[in-house]
């Protein structure tokens, strides 16, 4: 009976020149050169929306008293800008946060944003009421326009980080730009009527999120040979 041919996990040296060559194939950047990449794509994925929301009309006011739309603005930023701590630090270790509490802070973020803008509308006098002629459809289309090209540009700088919970970073990357996107929209909209907000505000935040599992789950994890 002939002997099994050796395989790369029973032969290290076999899997070292494995490695090296695959390291050879795809030279990687310098440090100097990955940081000046991440650091004009960081700012392009910020540039980007608030030009985006400034073409579609920028801050509107409406009927909405100026405090109660700072403080609205205020608490959905404080928000965003944890969800986006939590996403995007490292946590202490290597391997990112656990898993565990990226799903949880990503699922809670649209319940935390709508939380936080319904409490606050409650205490002025007919923030909340219905406005018939504003469904949520524009709030919808101007959160995904300003969602796409920081959700793909984050995903992207990360590419290929994340061997232990791509799709679980995924969420939380969605998160956080569903999140940054929500302030940005709810400068723009002074409708709190709550079917209006769970159509043009939380929807587009939850797909987001969905869309941040499913590419993360391509593009986070390390490629395969």
């Amino acid at each position: 009976m002939s002997a099994e041919p050796p395989t790369l996990a029973s032969d290290p040296a076999a899997l070292r020149a494995r490695i090296l060559e695959l390291a050879e194939r795809e030279p990687s950047p310098t440090r100097h050169a990955l940081k000046v990449q991440r650091t004009l794509v960081a700012i392009a994925l910020v540039t980007l929306p608030v030009l985006a929301f400034l073409a579609w009309g920028g801050v509107r006011g409406g009927p909405r008293p100026t405090l109660l739309l700072l403080d609205t603005a205020l608490g959905a930023s404080a928000i965003a800008a944890i969800v986006s701590w939590v996403a995007f630090a490292r946590g202490g270790s290597v391997l990112g946060r656990p898993r565990r509490a990226l799903i949880a802070v990503a699922l809670a973020t649209p319940f935390a944003l709508l939380f936080w803008k319904c409490g606050v509308s409650a205490c002025y006098t007919g923030m909340m009421a219905e406005w018939v002629e504003r469904p949520g459809l524009r709030c919808l289309q101007l959160s995904c326009l300003l969602s796409i090209a920081p959700l793909l540009g984050a995903l992207w700088l990360l590419r290929r980080s994340d061997p232990v919970h791509p799709r679980a970073l995924g969420m939380a990357i969605g998160a956080a730009v569903g999140g940054s996107s929500w302030v940005l929209v709810d400068l723009w909209c002074p409708v709190a009527y709550l079917p209006h907000l769970l159509l043009g505000h939380v929807l587009p935040v939850s797909l987001a999120i969905a869309a941040g599992a499913l590419f993360g789950g391509r593009v986070l994890s390390p490629r395969r040979e």
